[in-house]
């Protein structure tokens, strides 16, 4: 997203695994602003602590979550992470589309489709606006910048103290953990011995 630090990030589906980690990157990285927006309760109520400065719940009405987010786009939002894409994704790029100051040049990169495939984004909001659209994932970027990406992250992890909710089981048990689902925690499989 050619993010440059001091500028203001948007994670929408911060409640994942994925976008909890992100709210801590963007502010290892600089940035002046980070908001952040999910739907479960517990999750969102602990992201102020690894960096978030503004927590939005995606469990409103739309016109609700559209005044909420209405004076960050008036503000300038610079980047949004989006692990979500559906309904979500189109409140926030039509609430963008109205309320960004003219010319302002927001990028929108999608990551994941957890909360829908496909939108019907109305071609007006790309036509009043300067959001951006880009993907992220095998094929958006070139491999050397995402094992460069991965290698920065890795390095900053503990310096940083990124935090990722796990849980270790131990590799003998791989055929029964394999397909668990409904967890918040990321499993994280162990050599014994």
């Amino acid at each position: 997203a050619h993010f440059a630090r001091g500028e203001t990030v948007l994670i929408n589906g911060a409640t994942g695994a994925s976008g909890r980690l992100a709210v801590q990157i963007a502010r290892h990285l600089g940035a002046a602003k980070v908001i952040a927006t999910g739907r479960h309760p517990q999750t969102l109520s602990t992201l102020a602590s690894v960096g978030a400065d503004y927590v939005l719940s995606l469990d409103q009405e739309e016109s609700a979550l559209q005044r909420a987010l209405e004076p960050h786009f008036h503000e300038g939002v610079d980047v949004v992470l989006d692990y979500l894409w559906g309904a979500s994704a189109l409140t926030l790029l039509t609430g963008a589309a109205r309320s960004l100051p003219g010319g302002y040049p927001m990028r929108f990169v999608q990551i994941g489709s957890v909360g829908g495939a496909t939108i019907s984004l109305p071609g007006a909001a790309l036509r009043a606006s300067a959001i951006m659209l880009m993907g992220s994932g095998i094929g958006s970027i070139p491999l050397e910048r995402l094992f460069n990406a991965t290698r920065e992250v890795l390095h900053a992890a503990i310096p940083s103290r990124f935090e990722i909710a796990t849980q270790a089981v131990p590799l003998a048990e791989l055929a029964t953990h394999w397909n668990e689902s409904g967890s918040r925690l990321r499993t994280v499989f162990t050599m014994q011995g």
